[in-house]
């Protein structure tokens, strides 16, 4: 199963990273104020900060401390 969402605030990625560069967002306080995402449980932020670094919005679970990475889609959560 594909990561592409904030859970606790239930935003996409998909649709944050053009609020981000709207916004002119460089770091993941400035989301967390704007948005709360990787605010609550903080599991999003190795993900938000992906985001930030590579502009993917859908990523494999990260594991073993490694930087999460893009992958595509999974069928049900595209657009």
């Amino acid at each position: 199963m594909a990561v592409t969402r904030c859970v606790c605030f239930q935003q996409r990625f998909a649709d944050l990273l053009p609020l981000v560069r709207r916004s002119g967002w460089t770091t993941l306080d400035e989301i967390s104020r704007g948005t709360g995402c990787g605010s609550g449980c903080r599991g999003c932020r190795p993900y938000l900060a992906q985001m930030l670094a590579t502009g993917a919005t859908c990523f494999r679970v990260a594991m073993d401390g490694e930087p999460p990475q893009p992958c595509p889609p999974d069928p049900w959560d595209r657009d």
